[in-house]
């Protein structure tokens, strides 16, 4: 036993309300940001749904619009895709999950270009976006926010009371 330490103390039971609302005020913090990165991302994906279809001179170009072409794939792995769009060859990477087909060289797909850059390939039994895409996981972000809103808050109240109770029965 150490001189000067209270032994009895050390139960991790001590109910302190500065510390329940400390961790509330971090619960309520993390949703706060999730919610907002929720909105900031929305708004890329709101801007590519907007953009204004382009002419075909303007599929290679950063212009602000989108367009859907017709193209041939070459190859296809897990890191990247290759395939050729009018006659120009075109590599982009890519982070695919699941199983792939095995010969996809001479395979048409439909490819939207966003600002210039693939970000949709569609065609037969492949449908997947690019690692360029806008992100199109608000409802998660959002979902997650809420949680550590509404969960945060229901988890250090449910604590706050089970400290209480037990201080309370205590001697």
């Amino acid at each position: 036993m150490a001189p000067g330490y209270d032994h009895e103390r050390v139960s991790g039971d001590d109910f302190r309300p500065r510390q329940a609302l400390l961790v509330l005020a971090g619960f309520w913090t993390v949703g706060v940001v999730l919610l907002v990165a929720s909105l900031f991302g929305s708004v890329g994906l709101d801007r590519f749904r907007q953009a204004p279809t382009c002419s075909n001179s303007l599929v290679f170009t950063t212009a602000y619009c989108r367009i859907t072409v017709d193209a041939t794939l070459i190859a296809l792995t897990r890191e990247e895709i290759v395939m050729d769009v009018g006659a120009r060859r075109v590599a982009i990477d890519s982070y695919l999950h699941g199983p792939l087909p095995d010969d996809v060289a001479g395979r048409p797909v439909r490819v939207t270009f966003y600002r210039g850059v693939v970000v949709h390939v569609e065609g037969g039994d492949l449908n997947f976006d690019t690692v360029a895409a806008p992100i199109d996981r608000t409802d998660e972000l959002r979902f997650a926010g809420l949680f550590f809103l509404i969960g945060g808050t229901f988890l250090v109240g449910i604590d706050t009371l089970r400290r209480s109770a037990r201080r309370a029965d205590s001697p």
